[in-house]
């Protein structure tokens, strides 16, 4: 993007498009004041929607337009509120005929907002048993896919528009079409691309604010506010909560260069933000009753719940793997002892290859490198190395899709591969090793709805910014760029180093051993202690499990183990930083170890999950513990993260049980606590606690 359209983009950003001074006339509004005793503006259309022209409206008490009832109403439910809960409906006799209003109302300063909508179009009677028919189809969809094609057939019929579409956002903010319902009439989009610039920042933040957004007519003109300006309050109002915020003339000349003539669009949100929209289009004005209108969206969070289900499904799926391949690189170690950095990458390679879908892993370890599959040559990888010492200090892993963009590449090289995802590990306090995850180009083409190029053209003599004319295909190879790291693989990066760093530092240890008794133990500590909570390591975890369940064996005394991860930990590191993250899990830590037993011991399982190993405790005891841990957990402060809460499986020790035996059924019954709501305790019979 040349310079010139990003400083268009960047005006066209900042369009106060959240306070039109008009709105649709699909409806009509009207400004009170804070207290409800004064009509400070209406729309300009009041006499179409109610009745009464706008003079007789600003002379007029709400009390006595709207009626006592519903202003009492109104005044309770905004007492301490910024906007009325749902929606309230009113009849009011227009003409001679009765008619019925959908109210919607919320506070914008010293002003109170009503707008009106009437009710009509299909009788709730006609709707409900179709909404319930599409909600089983959305709720028995197994696929990504299928639900998704199920969500756009559902709208589609219950709508009627032309075309309905769900529009997912990458990281950059543009959007593809990944499924689509449409008339033979309407053109398809679905597998094409539509820039970020479609829809802008601030036009983005609206959706968390308010997630539908509907066009019924674009044809037809707004309605100014009558008087345009509030003597008062000057500033325009903010629409942002309400249904009938005018169309910015911007959109309006995109939808007509489309050539749609209505719109719906609704917000589908991840954990933190937007992941896409659900789109609907018509060729025709399309009216929606607000019945249809929430009936729309309904479905919609029906299907976002059962898509990100699906997605903690498959995330589950690959934690697993990501768990069997830590496993066995601990039985590896019991079975043939502790092994060389280089036998190890020669043995676990092909594991690791397969687990992050890289073509080639290296490993830096004392200024050595080892390296397997397609990977840079060995002088470029020691100065990869050099340069991660130099400018990456964090404990987090660094990774890149693009390093020809990156000022790795401008020092290293690297013109093999494309992607590269780098992993700390700290196996001394001067230098830290590496392992090294290369990925290989990955050819793609972006199929764009129009030339990205062609997004301004000159009037009057000024180059000015405009939506898209052509929606045509415009075809761009993007070259040079790997698949994208995913936030689940980075963490499983993390897991997987941190075992390393233990092998490394555990192998470092048996050469050392009866050398250098002082060394020795300061390396043991290290091995065995985790380097940001300073309790019991997941290798340290292991060995005492694998202890009690011998004495168990022997004595026959009990044994619990409880397994505790933090409720949306994501979201903290996700919206506070990983520092923050890292605060709350020492925190955690040194909480944990207060509330145990002289008898009970406290390790990190990995990343968020921790492990308590309750000797000489059966299934009832070891939820007293657990019940008393998660308590004192929900009562910490954890300064700006607000409270952090845990939820905790409990499992106990039976004849034939192994250490992954007895861990696994405690992950299952910790899992069954967070599907019952999290900041819980569930053993692994059942048994539960309620906060």
């Amino acid at each position: 993007m040349t310079p010139e359209l990003t400083a268009l983009q960047a005006q066209c950003n900042r369009e106060a498009v959240h306070a039109p001074g008009a709105i649709q006339p699909a409806g009509c509004l009207l400004s009170l004041d804070h207290e409800l005793a004064v009509i400070v503006q209406v729309s300009a259309n009041i006499e179409q929607i109610l009745g009464v022209t706008v003079s007789q409206a600003l002379d007029t008490s709400p009390s006595r337009l709207l009626g006592a009832r519903l202003i009492k109403r109104l005044r309770q439910e905004l007492q301490e509120r910024e906007r009325l809960p749902g929606t309230l409906t009113i009849s009011r006799r227009i003409d001679g005929c009765r008619c019925r209003f959908r109210i919607i109302a919320y506070r914008h300063r010293q002003r109170v907002l009503i707008e009106l909508e009437r009710v009509g179009g299909m009788k709730e009677q006609r709707l409900l048993p179709a909404v319930n028919e599409w909600l089983t189809r959305i709720a028995g969809a197994e696929t990504d896919g299928s639900l998704l094609q199920s969500l756009v057939e559902a709208v589609r019929s219950l709508t009627g528009h032309d075309r309905v579409m769900v529009y997912r956002f990458d990281a950059e903010w543009h959007g593809t079409v990944v499924a689509e319902s449409r008339s033979e009439q309407a053109s398809g989009y679905l597998g094409h691309s539509f820039p970020a610039s479609d829809i802008p920042p601030q036009v983005r933040g609206l959706y968390l604010v308010n997630p539908v957004r509907s066009i019924p007519d674009a044809t037809v003109s707004a309605v100014p506010l009558v008087p345009a300006v509030d003597s008062e309050q000057p500033e325009p109002l903010d629409l942002s909560v309400g249904i009938l915020r005018a169309v910015s003339p911007m959109h309006l000349r995109y939808l007509h260069n489309m050539g749609v003539k209505s719109a719906l669009s609704v917000a589908i949100r991840g954990d933190s933000d937007l992941w896409g929209l659900l789109a609907c289009h018509g060729l025709t004005p399309t009216p929606l009753s607000p019945l249809v209108r929430e009936a729309v969206y309904t479905l919609v969070q029906v299907t976002t719940q059962r898509l990100f289900l699906l997605k903690s499904r498959d995330e589950t799926v690959y934690l697993r793997r990501v768990q069997d391949c830590r496993e066995l690189l601990g039985e590896g170690e019991a079975q043939m002892g502790f092994q060389e950095p280089l036998e190890l990458l020669e043995r676990r390679s092909k594991e690791w290859l397969d687990l992050f879908n890289a073509c080639g892993v290296a490993l830096i370890h004392n200024g050595q490198v080892c390296s397997t599959g397609q990977v840079p040559p060995k002088d470029e990888l020691s100065r990869v190395g050099a340069w991660l010492n130099t400018h990456h200090q964090g404990s987090g892993v660094w990774c890149s899709q693009h390093l020809a963009s990156t000022p790795l590449a401008e020092e290293c090289g690297l013109a093999e591969c494309c992607g590269l995802l780098a992993i700390p590990l700290p196996v001394d306090v001067t230098q830290r090793d590496w392992l090294l995850l290369f990925r290989a180009e990955r050819l793609k083409s972006y199929r764009w709805a129009g030339r990205l190029d062609a997004l301004s053209h000159i009037e009057d003599g000024q180059r000015t910014l405009s939506p898209n004319r052509s929606f045509e295909t415009w075809l761009e190879e993007v070259r040079e760029q790997s698949e994208p790291w995913l936030p689940r693989e980075q963490r499983a990066a993390l897991d997987i180093g941190e075992d390393v760093t233990v092998a490394i530092l555990v192998k470092a240890i048996s050469d050392l051993n009866g050398r250098l008794t002082q060394v020795n133990r300061r390396l043991e500590g290290i091995a065995t202690t985790d380097a940001l909570t300073q309790v019991w390591n997941r290798y340290r975890i292991e060995q005492a499990i694998d202890r009690d369940i011998n004495m168990a064996m022997r004595l026959g005394q009990p044994s619990a183990l409880l397994l505790l991860d933090v409720d949306f930990f994501k979201r903290i590191n996700d919206r506070y930083g990983h520092e923050a993250g890292d605060a709350v899990l020492v925190t955690l830590a040194e909480v944990i170890t207060t509330t145990l037993r002289d008898s009970d011991y406290l390790g990190r399982w990995g990343g968020e999950e921790f492990v308590i190993l309750a000797s000489n405790c059966n299934l009832e005891n070891g939820k007293v513990l657990a019940e008393r841990v998660r308590k004192a957990v929900a009562a910490t402060d954890f300064g700006s993260v607000g409270q952090v809460t845990i939820s905790m499986g409990i499992s106990q020790w039976r004849p034939g049980d192994n250490r992954k035996s007895l861990v696994d059924r405690a992950d299952t019954a910790m899992y069954a606590a967070k599907q019952a709501g999290r900041n819980r305790v569930m053993t692994e019979d059942g048994q539960g606690s309620i906060p």
